[in-house]
């Protein structure tokens, strides 16, 4: 009779470490989403931030933006040429006072300067917890995303690796 009381403690407890095992195995994965609007022309950078908050180093293998289903790539925003434009567009030269300088819109324009979209290429290492890694697309304003796919090395839900976040 005590063996087999023992027994079944025994077996409750294997099935009760394999489950907490699994669930410990999870990976969890921080984001933190933002959106800069550009000064010159149509476009929105969304900055996307991973942060690690699991005991071991995860691998992303891939990351999509998606708007109602439908994947959006970035669009090859570059503030330079926007800005050459709007410069020849609006410009005030031909005036004997040259005022272009309080026409210029005002904003965000060093972020925007040093800011080239950093896409997610290849597989990327979130190998430290807390160390947050960033990844930055243009896109139309039409375009907002609504949804992020992410999919790792590990497992994101209890059976897949592969995991959708609401955005925005």
């Amino acid at each position: 009779m005590v063996a087999i009381i023992i027994g079944i403690l025994s077996g409750t407890f294997s099935i009760i470490g394999f489950a907490y095992s699994y669930k410990l195995n999870v990976a969890n994965i921080f984001i933190n989403v933002r959106k800069v609007n550009a000064i010159y022309g149509d476009s929105i950078k969304v900055v996307i931030g991973l942060t690690n908050e699991s005991s071991n180093g995860i691998e992303i293998t891939d990351l999509k933006l998606f708007q109602n289903g439908k994947q959006i790539k970035d669009n090859g925003y570059d503030y330079q040429k926007e800005n050459d434009t709007y410069a020849k567009k609006y410009s005030m030269s031909n005036y004997l006072f040259n005022t272009s300088s309080l026409a210029a819109p005002k904003g965000s324009e060093e972020y925007e300067i040093n800011s080239n979209s950093d896409n997610f290429n290849g597989t990327r290492l979130l190998s430290k917890v807390g160390i947050t890694t960033y990844y930055s697309y243009w896109i139309n304003k039409d375009q907002v995303p609504d949804t992020l796919k992410i999919t790792a090395n590990k497992r994101l839900r209890l059976f897949s690796k592969t995991k959708r976040y609401s955005i925005f």
